[in-house]
């Protein structure tokens, strides 16, 4: 079945992902920012501290700048930039095999939920991005960046939602994408991944009854 809408979307999120390249990410460096993400996790974004990260990868503070020289700034952008990259490649894994758009927001909303739940640093990039809407936390080149990550992303939903027939799918949409990120509240997950085929067989069931409402 032909989705042309959906597929000139999927492209767009695919040359935008094609223009990172991650070859030279060097071992240290990707360490310092899972130290980052774990630490922003358990503690808060704005307690860590170049400090903090140097003591959780064991090296002196200094040294963390030979890796990131723009320091913290630097960390928190290559943070975002890295799980955005890896959450948009697993969505397009996902989608490829889909024939319809049917089955293509299927499996977008099950790769959301269970990334949604099995990391913790997804609920910290949503809240760090929603908060800095209010309060504007994020440095700016950061904003922008996040921004644009989560346009083409919702962009994808609302290309399959208008090639399912809805005609003006943006609230529709925004109502799935607080569903998904909210997922660690409502799904009460006990942390077995047995049960995250059902949660997202559950999350499935929720968005097409949003989107049969809209209809």
């Amino acid at each position: 079945m032909v989705q042309p809408l959906f597929t000139q979307a999927a492209d767009v999120f695919r040359r935008h992902l094609d223009k990172y390249d991650w070859s030279d990410q060097s071992p240290s460096r990707r360490h310092i920012l899972q130290a980052f993400l774990r630490l922003a996790t358990a503690n808060g974004f704005n307690s860590v501290s170049m400090r903090m990260i140097a003591r959780e990868v064991d090296i002196k503070a200094p040294s963390i700048y030979a890796h990131f020289p723009e320091g913290r700034d630097e960390i928190v952008a290559e943070s975002l930039r890295w799980h955005f990259h890896r959450f948009g490649i697993a969505i397009l894994e996902a989608v490829d095999q889909s024939e319809s758009p049917e089955a293509s927001w299927d499996a977008m909303v099950r790769v959301h939920l269970t990334r949604q739940l099995r990391l913790p640093e997804s609920n910290l990039w949503d809240l760090l991005v929603a908060t800095d809407k209010m309060v504007h936390n994020l440095p700016a080149d950061v904003r922008t960046e996040a921004d644009q990550w989560v346009d083409l992303y919702e962009r994808m939903y609302r290309a399959a939602a208008a090639d399912m027939g809805i005609e003006s799918p943006d609230e529709t949409v925004r109502i799935v994408m607080a569903l998904l990120e909210s997922a660690s509240r409502w799904s009460a997950w006990n942390g077995d991944d047995k049960e995250l085929p059902r949660l997202a067989d559950r999350a499935v069931a929720l968005t097409r009854s949003i989107l049969d409402l809209a209809r």
